[in-house]
């Protein structure tokens, strides 16, 4: 008997898998997934795109803040423009008022120039109707003046300086005489009445 016929695995082939060490395997392994986290890096942002998205920035604030200091000088002209109106409107209105007294300037004008060839009644009948007048112009104004005579004493419209002393309880509070006007509008007092007010005497005990 032979040799190979004694030894039947030298006559098997040789598999070729089994020649290539364990090791340079598993390497190849590791290279594989050591490849893949260095390409997912390399596709994030590099340094030129920050410095781009940093100077894009900077230009939107440089746009705003452009954008903020416009808007400051409207409103500031705005205001100033609303402000020359009310002017305009104010004084306008007080040219409206002063149109309205001058006709009651022309009434006076005419009682003084007609004193002298007139009597003490044409020229109290002038200057009552111009004081007339005078008062319908004020109340086109929303002024209108305190009633007093006959009326109850009121701390808030009329303003006490004398006392008249009365025997009828009825009469007690009442005002009795006019010394100065008052006149008020519908949200305030211009100016109090200053009147006389009827007073009950004290009762006397024995």
């Amino acid at each position: 008997m032979s040799r190979k016929e004694n030894n039947p695995a030298a006559e098997r082939p040789e598999d070729p898998a089994k020649d290539v060490p364990e090791t340079e395997a598993g390497q190849a392994g590791e290279i594989r997934e050591e490849t893949a986290p260095e390409e997912s890096a390399a596709a994030g942002p590099s340094p030129e795109d920050f410095l781009q998205i940093i100077a894009g920035l900077e230009e939107r604030n440089r746009d705003l803040t452009s954008a903020l200091a416009a808007a400051r000088a409207d409103f500031f002209n705005y205001r100033k423009r609303i402000e020359r109106d009310r002017q305009r409107e104010r004084v306008m209105a007080g040219e409206e008022k002063a149109m309205e007294f001058l006709p009651v300037l022309d009434n006076l004008d005419r009682a003084l120039a007609a004193e002298g060839a007139a009597d003490g009644s044409s020229i109290l009948q002038g200057v009552t109707m111009v004081r007339r007048q005078f008062l319908s112009v004020l109340e086109s104004m929303g002024v209108e003046q305190i009633p007093t005579v006959g009326a109850l004493f009121s701390p808030e419209l009329h303003e006490a300086v004398a006392a008249e002393v009365t025997d009828d309880p009825e009469k007690n509070g009442i005002v009795t005489e006019e010394i100065l006007s008052g006149y008020r509008t519908r949200e305030r007092v211009l100016r109090p009445a200053k009147v006389k007010v009827a007073s009950c005497a004290p009762n006397e005990t024995e």
